[in-house]
């Protein structure tokens, strides 16, 4: 029970640092089959490589301590993207792509 327990908090450890850093919430596919892969990985490594014991119940509880926070900050970067546009900036100037700010000068 323990193995599974600490499996399921590393992976959901790993999923958060995934939400946040790929902004997993656009593609929740995508971080449905993350989450299930490392899930699995550390299941199966707990049962066939690791000794019985070697991590304690205080890996899992570390590892959602760590989670906490990570999803907190995946919510506000969520929430401040979703009031401030796309790129988190609104500032009332629109920047064209391939513009880089010089002037544009007419052929002679």
């Amino acid at each position: 029970m323990e193995s599974i327990v600490n499996g399921f908090s590393f992976a959901l450890l790993l999923t958060s640092l995934y939400i946040l850093r790929f902004r997993g919430w656009k593609t929740p596919g995508v971080v449905a089959v993350y989450f299930t892969f490392f899930m699995t990985l550390e299941i199966l490594a707990s049962h066939f490589f690791i000794p019985p014991g070697a991590f304690g119940s205080g890996l899992a509880i570390v590892c959602f301590g760590l989670t906490i926070p990570v999803l907190v900050a995946a919510f506000l970067v969520w929430r401040h993207e979703k009031k401030h546009g796309q790129d988190g900036v609104h500032d009332g100037i629109e920047v064209k792509s391939g513009d880089s700010g010089r002037e544009s000068r007419p052929d002679s």
